[in-house]
């Protein structure tokens, strides 16, 4: 049917139409009967005063029938009132019910992802003689004790570590409980049973023993491995809590534990834990990446124990072969390498760590896997000299550390002065040496300063403060059982391979010669910057047949690098030899395409062969990767004006 309407509405809308007739006729007879009356009643006083009277009630009877509908609008619209309030109480209060509901959910699933995760250590209440806890020397405060310390071990380890150890805390039954009705279960009770039932926890109890001639005996059981027993004086509790809270540590996070006692300048300890859990891992059947990280923690200790860098990179390769997607192995390798001077396998070692995956790392490494790719980023962009690459590599590394300190400045400042941009480098310098000390990475700063202005007495001044800060002294040379920092150890490892090179070179330009060969020859000759530098020494010495050699050698270790090239193109062009300087500032270019130095060195000999032409396309390129500086535009304009 039309519309969609059923016979039933037919049917009603029918009836309700002959009823609106009815009335409508009803009311048309009753108008008409009263007007016949009141036509008839206009001659007849009584019928007049009847009809008067008809009427009046009429119009009582209407007046009724308006206040009684006024009044059922007026209940309509209150009860309407009443419906909409009330159901803007109900849907308040399902609404407020979901959102517990939800809440609840969340805080289960929250509650069941912490407890699924915890790697945590839990110390349970020790067991102690009456007489002790009649003292004061309870259970639970020698617990509390015990997780005091082993969380400042931890506190401490975490700041220096690139993995991060699991947080300890004591089992304490009197914590703040929120019941669960009608279970008799507390909240903090059910967090504890799903911590124990889906965690990983690692749980210690122990007991104080009293012994005879006023000993005392501490005997820790930490879940999976053999008991802890530290005995001495009663009066040294303290003293006894703290051994054994490290060997507990140490129990529980190996790795961390060596860290700590690196960190507290028992360095000589720390090899030897590391040592241990070396050869324990390689006697067991555990996962090859776990293998892999104790011997790559053994590389870092004996570096900062013994300082032997080719031993160094001999155990990081050990720790690579059992597990090459493990990026630390690479790192460890990587990092001998460069202090050995070795910047081909250096930069090789970085390459293969960017191809491992954060998914094969340890999780407690993975916030320092981040850092470290960038550092690796860093050492192939200043390796291959692409100084622009370098720059944003470096902004992203300070963004990780997020380091208040002179080392942004001082890194800015070098890679300005590489990209010949004197101005800024000099801002920049100035900056690094306001924000800190005058330390190695503000002098080395300095030092790229210098030279790319072509100051070379300053650059002495600069050589000599580096290798003066660098040079051991006789008792920290042999002592392996402080631990130095990072910075200095740095500094030792590159005062043959980098800062006495750069000091013999300094004398070279500065004229003594004699002084620059003296020096470089006490440098190893398997130092690709030490090399480099017999070559250009030997090369202002008049000693071509020596610079060729040297320049050969270089190029034979790392025949990936575009300095060696660029170096020995610079002593061919200043010596006349012409095509052999092209030759190799070409494989300078193809080895560092983004490096501007061989572009322009480029042009400069083309200029000289009267190829202008040629030589304005190459300082244009040039110029896309130094657009600041000066002997580059100066030389283009030259170029460009002779042209003309």
């Amino acid at each position: 049917m039309a519309g969609g309407e059923g016979i039933d509405d037919l049917l009603g809308t029918e009836a309700e139409e002959r009823q609106s007739e009815a009335a409508a006729a009803v009311a048309g007879a009753d108008a008409l009967a009263l007007s016949l009356a009141m036509q008839k009643a206009a001659g007849d006083p009584e019928l007049s005063r009847a009809a008067g009277e008809y009427l009046a009630e009429q119009r009582r009877l209407v007046e009724i029938q308006i206040r009684h509908f006024d009044q059922e609008r007026r209940l309509a619209i209150d009860a309407a009132k009443r419906k909409r309030y009330l159901d803007h109480i109900r849907n308040t209060l399902y609404t407020f019910i979901a959102l517990l509901v939800l809440g609840v959910l969340i805080g289960a699933v929250r509650m069941t992802a912490e407890a699924m995760s915890d790697h945590g250590l839990v110390v349970e209440s020790f067991t102690v003689p009456s007489d002790f806890a009649a003292r004061g020397v309870t259970g639970q405060a020698l617990a509390d004790d015990l997780a005091n310390r082993l969380a400042a071990i931890r506190t401490a380890v975490n700041g220096v570590s690139l993995g991060q150890s699991a947080a300890v805390r004591t089992d304490q039954s009197t914590a703040l409980q929120v019941q669960i009705p009608e279970t008799g279960i507390s909240l903090d009770e059910l967090e504890r049973f799903l911590h124990r039932w889906l965690g990983h926890q690692t749980v210690v109890n122990g007991e104080l023993r009293e012994e005879a001639d006023s000993q005392v005996a501490i005997l820790l059981h930490v879940a999976g491995t053999a008991p802890i027993e530290v005995r001495g004086p009663a009066d040294r509790i303290d003293q006894l809590i703290q051994t054994t809270a490290e060997r507990a540590f140490g129990a529980f996070d190996p790795t961390n534990y060596v860290i700590y006692l690196l960190g507290t300048g028992r360095a000589a300890e720390a090899l030897s834990a590391a040592e241990d859990y070396a050869r324990t891992h390689t006697a067991t059947n555990l996962p090859a990446l776990e293998r892999s990280d104790a011997y790559g923690l053994l590389a870092n200790m004996i570096l900062f124990a013994t300082r032997d860098d080719r031993r160094v990179l001999a155990t990081a390769l050990v720790a690579a072969d059992i597990d090459p997607t493990f990026a630390f192995a690479w790192l460890n390798a990587a990092l001998a390498s460069e202090n050995l001077g070795h910047d081909q396998a250096a930069v090789d070692f970085y390459r293969r760590m960017l191809r491992t995956r954060p998914a094969d790392q340890p999780a407690s490494m993975l916030a320092g896997y981040a850092r470290v790719v960038v550092q690796a980023r860093v050492y192939i962009d200043r390796a291959q000299r692409d100084w622009g690459a370098l720059a944003r590599d470096d902004r992203a590394l300070d963004a990780i550390q997020a380091t208040a300190s002179a080392d942004p400045y001082a890194q800015s400042a070098q890679t300005a002065a590489a990209l010949h941009a004197l101005k800024r480098s000099r801002q920049q310098l100035a900056r690094a040496q306001a924000a800190g000390p005058a330390d190695a990475t503000v002098l080395a700063a300095q030092w790229s300063v210098s030279v790319a202005a072509a100051d070379w007495s300053q650059a002495l001044r600069d050589a000599q403060a580096l290798v003066a800060g660098a040079t051991p002294t006789p008792a920290g040379a042999s002592d392996t059982a402080a631990a130095p920092s990072a910075a200095h150890l740095q500094q030792t490892h590159l005062l043959q391979t980098q800062y006495q090179p750069w000091l013999a070179y300094a004398e070279a330009m500065t004229g003594d010669t004699a002084a620059a060969t003296a020096l470089i020859s006490q440098t190893p000759t398997d130092c690709y910057l030490c090399v480099r530098m017999r070559a250009r020494i030997a090369a202002a010495a008049g000693d071509t047949a020596g610079a060729d050699r040297w320049f050969a050698e270089a190029i034979r270790q790392a025949p990936d690098l575009p300095a060696a090239y660029f170096e020995w193109g610079q002593a061919l062009t200043a010596r006349g030899d012409l095509a052999g300087a092209i030759r190799e500032i070409a494989l300078a270019h193809a080895k560092g395409p983004h490096w501007a130095d061989p572009l322009k060195a480029w042009g400069d000999v083309l200029v000289r062969q009267g190829q202008r032409r040629a030589a304005l396309s190459k300082y244009d390129e040039a110029l896309r990767y130094a657009p600041d500086w000066p002997a580059l535009t100066q030389a283009r304009a030259a170029a460009a004006s002779k042209r003309a």
